[in-house]
């Protein structure tokens, strides 16, 4: 193979400063005594981030024993048995603190693998046994044992390690004392947001067989993007704590920090400068910080990270490992090891959000085209690359995460869920409908102005994730490969966005899923427009160029209004913000050109104190949401009377959990919340059983299965609120409940498998001679619970 069919991207510079180093090398000076004192200086930044973990996680009442049990788990058998294989299939990056971020992706593909294999031989209790196979064999084989240290260490300065210390401690506190606190868990809450209940259902599936049924129509196969919660699957099969606390305690943290720490990787390894990993850590923690305020609007965050949806959490972890790894192969001599590590990885990232593998294929064929074009030969290495990332893509979206997930194909549908669209442009057209182009780019010259308006404030919100699309145009990095890589990301991210048309505007996701690769493109665009000037320059030109952002978010925040009147009146509003962006934009500049003149060490800086204040910007935002809620009534928990569920509903739910097997079918009539009557159209998000009690049931919540996705706009009505895929499961529920007969009971117990009926009263009658077939077994005010087992 040529030369020229390979990116030729360096392996991440040495720092050079060997004296300020923090983690994984070796210690010049004589004495046991030195050497302890330097470890223990240069592992104060992460005790100071493992305490404050801890912290927060004992702020919000979760017992210290089972943090230890779940932080051993984490570090043993996901970890070292990851970094061990990185670094035998390739290489260490040079330092611990990366080489734990990309290993925590290669432990979980590895974990997962074991988890299939022990869940389908109904082995799952023995899991553990995985992970210590691979630490006995690189203990006990010579030629592995090498692995355990870092043959070639590449340490790096302290500034660097408190820096990222800083932003974990703070992602710590704002995911812990945030966003955890607000979302209480099972049985302690009086709201539960009704994604993490139907997460908490498949948590439990995982635990149960492979191939996963549908917990919420038992029989039925499982079509989604399921690997983080048979993650923490295995991890519950290791540990042996709930699945409850799992999910919504103990899963996040960890895997956020390997999600940041891989970031720094990434932004290091296409940069070449150590510092650029700090700004990949400032984009996740920003976007958390708000939730550190009470009365915080947001029921989540709008980063690479979220409680809500652990798939685009672990998403974001593996799509930048993944990325490390392709970037790798892609690289001059880089041996077979890597490919492994990619394709791996990939998989777990096609399994766990469907925006992994096209991010990834964008990077990859944007470069092939750059090295065909510049080369006039075919760069072989891209082109199998790419076709073992489609082959992924392929086989996780026939395997995994199912066919149509209720997405349409509609140009710039994102629009209408931005605030203030639907007022100003007159298009009330339901979301995931619709023919390929936006109908208000069709209509009449208001409906395109506020079109235009919307979708401009979109761009401002995420101008982060448009900066990096300048390595293109930049003469410092346009002519590496990896760059291109970058780019071709970043515009698949955007074209997912701007393409994809979900009624719940799950396209968003490509841009989460993106955003490491944006704040890499960044870090690398600043590094570049610095090059070689002093550290005090470097340092003045960053904080001006924060400052800058910062204040200009401020302010077009402050000219900010709710939309009202006429709809020229409300383009009007939603332009004011855009129009002081701009103006401060265009002042900044004004101010800019003649500096340059007056003080000449400012000239060539202009690229990089540009991508400075894009960065500034979502600073200035969080910072002025933060001051406007300062004063707002909040409880700092979500609250939802439309989400509500009753106290004996989760006793009786965990009653159930105790008291029946985990193969167990149970029927129920709590597909639909709130609680009460089902009127037709009710919202079919309802899983107390399957999430709460953790049961597979004859018929629950089915507003998130495919069937019901496929049929979202029919007769003008949401997913959510279409009647069920299975009308005679429903039937033969309401049945059963409303006029019971011993045939009814039979046939729920002979063709369904059905132990249990889980009656709630409060969405319907429960005849008194339900108990002439069943027995009562449980009964907690208005909640009954029957068994029907074979007399």
């Amino acid at each position: 193979m040529r030369e020229s069919d390979h990116l030729d991207v360096p392996v991440v510079e040495r720092a050079r400063t060997r004296s300020l180093t923090t983690i994984g090398a070796g210690s010049a000076e004589p004495g046991p005594v030195s050497q302890v004192r330097r470890l223990l200086i240069t592992q104060l930044p992460w005790l100071f981030t493992l305490l404050a973990s801890v912290a927060g996680l004992l702020a919000i009442d979760v017992p210290l024993g089972a943090i230890v049990r779940y932080t051993v788990y984490f570090v043993v058998c996901v970890v070292l048995p990851g970094v061990l294989l990185m670094r035998a299939l390739w290489r260490s990056t040079g330092n611990w603190a990366e080489d734990a971020g990309l290993g925590a992706a290669v432990g979980i593909a590895y974990q997962l693998a074991g988890w299939v294999l022990f869940t389908w031989l109904g082995g799952q209790q023995a899991l553990v046994v995985w992970p210590v196979v691979i630490l006995l064999c690189f203990a006990l084989v010579p030629r592995l044992r090498q692995h355990w240290r870092i043959a070639e260490p590449e340490p790096l300065p302290m500034a660097w390690s408190w820096a990222l210390s800083i932003c974990l401690s703070l992602l710590a506190f704002a995911i812990t004392l945030g966003l955890m606190a607000d979302h209480v868990p099972p049985p302690r809450g009086v709201s539960y947001y009704p994604d993490l209940l139907y997460h908490l259902s498949m948590v439990n599936e995982l635990l149960r067989s492979i191939p996963p049924q549908l917990p919420q129509a038992a029989g039925e196969a499982l079509e989604y993007h399921w690997f983080p919660n048979a993650d923490m699957a295995g991890a519950v099969d290791i540990t042996g704590l709930s699945p409850i606390l799992v999910l919504y305690r103990l899963w996040m943290v960890p895997v956020t920090f390997a999600a940041l720490l891989a970031g720094a990787a990434l932004a290091r390894q296409v940069s070449r400068v150590w510092w650029t990993g700090v700004l990949v850590g400032v984009s996740f923690v920003v976007p958390h910080l708000g939730f550190l305020v009470p009365a915080w609007p947001q029921v989540d965050p709008i980063g690479p990270v979220s409680l809500l949806s652990p798939s685009q959490t672990l998403a974001t972890l593996v799509a930048t490992a993944a990325a490390c790894f392709v970037i790798g192969a892609l690289r001059r001599g880089s041996g077979r090891g890597v490919w492994v590590l990619a394709v791996a990885v990939a998989v777990v990232g096609g399994g766990s959000k469907p925006t992994v593998l096209p991010i990834l294929l964008g990077g990859v064929g944007l470069s092939a085209l750059f090295l065909l074009l510049r080369d006039r030969r075919v760069p072989w290495r891209s082109v199998l690359i790419g076709t073992l990332l489609v082959a992924v893509a392929v086989g996780t979206l026939l395997t995994v995460t199912g066919s149509t997930s209720g997405s349409n194909v509609q140009f710039l549908a994102i629009a209408k869920h931005q605030p203030g669209y639907r007022g100003a442009t007159g298009d009330g057209s339901m979301a995931g409908t619709g023919g390929l182009l936006l109908p208000s780019l069709t209509g009449d010259h208001l409906a395109l102005a506020g079109a235009v308006v919307t979708l401009a404030a979109l761009a401002l919100a995420h101008a982060g994730l448009l900066a990096g699309l300048a390595l293109s145009t930049v003469k410092a990095v346009r002519r590496d490969p990896v760059a291109w890589w970058l780019v071709g990301a970043l515009a698949a991210a955007w074209l997912g966005l701007c393409w994809v048309d979900h009624p719940s505007a799950s396209q968003y996701y490509f841009l989460r899923s993106g955003s490491p690769f944006a704040a890499a493109a960044a870090g690398w665009l600043i590094a570049a427009g610095v090059r070689g000037r002093s550290r005090r320059t470097i340092l003045r030109v960053g904080l001006a160029g924060l400052a800058t952002g910062a204040a200009i978010a401020v302010c077009a925040d402050l000219v900010g209004q709710s939309p009202t009147g006429t709809r020229a009146a409300q383009i009007e509003v939603l332009a004011r913000p855009l129009l002081t962006a701009a103006g401060l934009a265009v002042l900044v500049t004004a101010v800019w050109l003649p500096a340059k003149r007056l003080r000449p060490g400012l000239t060539g800086l202009g690229t990089a104190f540009a991508i400075l204040v894009v960065i500034g910007l979502p600073i200035g935002t969080t910072a002025a949401d933060a001051w406007s809620a300062r004063d707002r009534p909040g409880s700092g928990r979500y609250e939802s009377k439309f989400w509500r569920v009753y106290p004996d509903e989760v006793a009786a739910a965990r009653w159930l959990a105790d008291n029946s097997s985990p193969e167990d079918v149970v029927a129920t009539n709590t597909f639909c919340r709130p609680a009460g009557a089902k009127p037709p159209g009710c919202d079919a998000r309802g899983y107390i059983v399957s999430g709460v009690a953790g049961r597979r049931t004859l018929l629950e919540g089915w507003a998130y299965t495919q069937q019901a996705l496929a049929t979202h706009g029919v007769d003008g009505r949401k997913y959510t609120v279409q009647p069920s895929p299975w009308p005679d499961r429903v039937e033969l529920v309401s049945r059963v409940l409303a006029a019971p007969t011993a045939h009814l009971v039979t046939r729920l117990r002979s063709e369904y498998g059905v132990r249990w009926i889980y009656a709630d009263l409060r969405a319907g009658p429960a005849s008194p001679k339900l108990g002439d077939f069943a027995v009562l077994r449980h009964q907690d005010s208005r909640v009954r619970i029957y068994d029907i087992a074979q007399p």
